[in-house]
């Protein structure tokens, strides 16, 4: 239910606020009356309420600002039209709800809508209505329609969830191959056919590893081989090595043939045979003495004279031509030495890096096998020299390890890292492709394992295989709905004859208004049938403005009428009636008023009710409604237009007791007039130019006022104007006539253009009330009671 209602701007109301004009506690009741003069703001408040009814502003009030607070806590605003609170069904009867349903009232070519109601019921067919509007529910209640809007809600929900998830992975992901990948040139180089790097490439190179990342993933040693590798330039050509196996086998044998053989001197000297150093010391010392000294130059003594034929006796030729077979096998077997530790030198920096790997054990090896084969060649020559120096002594040769083979085979591997190394320059750019793609690979299995990748794409693929779930479940409930709500309305168009909207709109006319001449006849067939006004039988034209108030007041209580007996349960519905009186004689307001009464008051059929106007008649006739509590669920107000120095507005205030009370024009027209005559705080001039609305109303109030007060006074006469003299002396029943008259009137046109003298009303109001309280103190006591 509506409490209170704030208007920051809306048409005329411009920062209307409750309660600075009503007491805080004060809220609509559940029936409320509310007075206005015209143009006082009454039709503006009604289509604040047509805009809850349509979720829409109003055309004319696109700008509109205001807050409706509801009894539940809730509030309806200008920004939630479109969300309504569902509870709260408003129906506003004002001039909007005339031109949009019966626009041919003020348009020839224009229509009146026609609706259907409830034509004799089919208890089978009713039945199944309600059943099928029980299991349908609503998007607030138990049923289909509340279960649709539960999973509509958890779906949206759940895509809300799914996008987001979707959003943060695609960020990352475009976040690492834009703002990495694709700047670091270890990692990405752009060529012809590959420009650039985006968020699909690191999709699908994700997708291509994910089966197991960590095997992907370089070490830092990996890493750092890749980079060097990525910045080699083409190297030059490396020549292939001789690949000849080395001689030691020959070397072996020759060296065991010279060791064994046996040779023996023509004369043995025993003491040289059995001393090999003095042996080899003799020998050196023929080839210092022999044909140079006579004497030893060792130890001054003479040689003998024999000397010489026993040395040579002793070094005889085939002793000298061991010796020197030894000597020339030992200068083969070093030069051998020298060759192979000369034969190959490998520089790894001739290698590219990626071959480093290969070369540089083979170049250890090499090393090492260089140095085990020197070694057995060394181990020959020491053999020999031990035989050279003792020539005439045979001895076996030492075991000695052959390394020729290995020595084959390392050059055979090493010509082969030197082909691979050679043909390295016309695959140098793939293999660098390749250590970059690496290099790549190796960063995104990185990234992929820190985000959580597998566990993010898996909450992915859950949540929309949910969602879909949802989805399915949602079209099965929408197709279920819409079944029911088609088998509703082919229930509901059996059940339902645009005729019988038209004989109720007849039948009010009729019953309330005695215009039986007056009719609205359905023309066509469903759903092409239309509305006309027929006048006797023939199609009405120039209606009176009060038949058309007449035809669109029944129009309007006829539809609501089949809204009400339509539901089992009304206490949602909010009826706002602006002003249904216009041009009605007092016989006409009454029936409207019993309309109201037997329709919607007295049946109590509604939530809240709302009744403004301008009439005092009809304000009398409402305060007989039947309220649903009592007194104390009806509350009065009354809408007025105020000034404040140039700002202008309207104001929703408490209705003064005399409106409230008493609801005579008589005791009202009093008031205004009393109004501008008691005394007030402040600046009365400025009061009253401020209270406008009073205030030119004052001549016409005044005029009023005084054609009562003297037809009741002087009953002979058909003026009552014309008695002024009869009560006012001297020339005071011109001043007041001229007010009175030209004011309200506008007997002399210049009137028109010029303001109203505020002290020339001042001093009329005053003639006027002080006169009736010197004639008739008991009358102006009462009028002043009903008024206070």
């Amino acid at each position: 239910m509506i409490q209170k209602i704030n208007i920051k701007k809306f048409g005329i109301f411009s920062s209307y606020k409750w309660n600075n004009n009503l007491s805080g506690d004060t809220n609509f009741n559940l029936l409320n009356i509310i007075y206005g003069r015209n143009y006082s703001g009454k039709t503006t408040l009604s289509r604040i309420f047509r805009c809850i009814e349509k979720q829409e502003l109003h055309k004319h009030h696109l700008d509109g600002d205001f807050i409706i607070d509801c009894r539940d806590g809730k509030s309806i605003s200008h920004v939630t039209l479109d969300s309504p609170i569902e509870e709260n069904q408003v129906r506003v009867y004002n001039t909007d709800f005339v031109s949009e349903n019966l626009s041919w009232i003020h348009n020839e070519d224009g229509l009146i809508l026609p609706f259907t109601i409830l034509g004799a019921k089919n208890i089978e067919i009713d039945n199944e209505i309600k059943q099928i509007t029980k299991e349908l529910g609503t998007n607030t209640t138990n049923g289909l329609l509340f279960d649709l809007t539960k999973l509509q809600d958890k779906y949206k929900t759940g895509i809300k969830k799914l996008n987001s998830l979707k959003l943060d992975l695609e960020n990352k992901l475009k976040t690492k191959a834009n703002d990495k990948v694709k700047l670091d040139k270890t990692l990405f180089l752009a060529s012809t056919g590959k420009k650039t790097y985006n968020i699909r490439d690191i999709e699908a190179e994700i997708e291509s590893i994910k089966s197991d990342f960590s095997s992907s993933i370089l070490s830092p040693a990996q890493k750092e081989f890749r980079k060097k590798f990525l910045t080699e330039e083409p190297r030059l050509f490396i020549n292939l090595f001789p690949e000849q196996k080395p001689n030691f086998s020959k070397y072996s044998q020759e060296a065991e043939a010279l060791l064994l053989k046996e040779i023996k001197p023509n004369e043995q000297i025993s003491i040289l045979i059995n001393d090999s150093l003095l042996q080899e010391w003799v020998r050196h010392g023929i080839d210092n003495h022999k044909g140079k000294h006579e004497k030893c130059a060792f130890c001054g003594g003479t040689l003998p004279l024999d000397i010489w034929t026993k040395l040579d006796a002793h070094f005889n030729k085939e002793s000298e031509e061991l010796r020197e077979s030894i000597t020339s096998l030992i200068a083969t077997i070093n030069s051998a030495i020298e060759r192979i530790n000369n034969f190959i030198f490998i520089n790894k920096d001739n290698y590219y890096s990626s071959l480093h790997d290969k070369i540089s054990p083979l170049i250890i090896r090499w090393e090492q096998a260089k140095a085990n084969y020197s070694q057995s060649l060394r181990l020959l020559v020491d053999e020999l020299d031990i035989r050279k120096q003792n020539i005439f002594k045979s001895r076996q040769i030492k075991d000695t390890e052959d390394f020729s083979t290995e020595i084959l085979n390392l050059i055979v591997e090493i010509n082969l890292v030197a082909k691979e190394n050679n043909a390295k320059a016309n695959t140098l750019i793939n293999d660098q492709h390749q250590a970059r793609y690496e290099l790549r690979i190796s960063e995104v299995a990185q990234f992929a394992i820190d985000i959580d990748f597998i566990k993010r794409t898996s909450d992915i693929a859950s949540l929309n295989s949910s969602n879909q779930l949802l989805n399915n479940e949602i079209s099965a409930k929408k197709a279920q709905a819409n079944q029911l709500v088609l088998r509703k309305e082919l229930l509901e168009s059996q059940a339902r004859d645009e005729t019988k909207g038209a004989q109720l709109v007849n039948q009010h006319i009729s019953d309330f208004f005695g215009h039986g001449e007056l009719k609205l006849i359905a023309e066509g067939e469903s759903p092409n049938i239309k509305f006309k006004i027929t006048r006797e039988g023939t199609d009405a034209k120039n209606l009176s403005e009060g038949e058309c108030s007449l035809i669109s007041f029944c129009y309007f209580i006829a539809k609501l009428e089949d809204e009400i007996q339509g539901q089992e349960e009304t206490r949602n519905l909010i009826v706002y009636i602006d002003d249904p009186i216009s041009s009605l004689d007092s016989n006409h307001i009454f029936f409207v008023f019993s309309l109201i009464e037997k329709i919607i008051a007295k049946p109590n059929r509604y939530k809240q009710l709302f009744i403004s106007t301008h009439n005092l008649d009809f304000l009398k006739y409402l305060k007989r409604l039947t309220s649903p509590n009592g007194k104390g669920s009806v509350s009065h107000y009354l809408i007025e237009r105020r000034q404040k120095g140039n700002e202008k507005g309207s104001f929703l205030v408490p209705m003064p007791i005399h409106l409230k009370d008493y609801v005579t024009e008589f005791n009202y027209l009093f008031n205004e007039i009393y109004k501008v005559y008691k005394e007030v705080g402040g600046d009365k001039k400025a009061m009253i130019s401020n209270t406008y609305n009073q205030f030119y109303n004052l001549p016409n109030n005044m005029r009023k006022f005084l054609e009562c007060y003297l037809f009741y006074k002087f009953p002979n006469s058909e003026s009552p104007l014309d008695n002024l003299s009869k009560i006012f002396n001297g020339n005071t029943p011109i001043i007041i006539n001229r007010f009175i008259n030209e004011y309200s009137h506008l007997t002399y046109i210049d009137r028109g253009w010029k303001p109203i003298d505020v002290d020339e009303a001042e001093e009329c109001a005053k003639l006027l009330i002080e006169k009736i309280k010197e004639q008739d103190p008991e009358q102006f006591e009462a009028l002043l009671q009903s008024v206070m």
